[in-house]
């Protein structure tokens, strides 16, 4: 199987194979689970499952303060690289971005203002 070259993916049920079988779990605390690549001895973070919510999957730069690791930058990258962008521009006050593809807003508004995760 190929490594997982980015630093975070969607939880999908790929993922979630590559989980049971590639990885360890090492700690479990509010709403995350550790873990630890049995390959690379990187460490990752998965969201404990929520119907409302995207489950994902975050390579961590450390395991200090693991639950506190702020990927919200990730998750907003994914989300862009996910739906793509368009030529249009977001439709936030003030904002030059470009919107997501077939969208009003970009990755920044349609995540903290929109609540978009997918």
């Amino acid at each position: 199987m190929t490594e997982l070259s980015e630093k975070i993916y969607y939880a999908d049920q790929n993922i979630l194979n590559r989980i049971e079988s590639d990885f360890e779990l090492i700690d479990r605390k509010d709403w995350y689970r550790l873990y630890r690549n049995k390959k690379d001895n990187s460490f990752w973070r998965l969201d404990e499952w929520d119907k409302y919510q995207e489950q994902l999957f975050v390579r961590l730069e450390s395991t200090e303060n693991w639950t506190a690791y702020d990927d919200k930058k990730l998750r907003m990258e994914l989300l862009k690289h996910n739906r793509g962008t368009s030529d249009k521009k977001c439709i936030w006050k003030d904002c030059d971005r470009n919107a997501l593809t077939e969208m009003a807003f970009c990755e920044f508004h349609a995540y903290t203002e929109m609540g978009l995760r997918k």
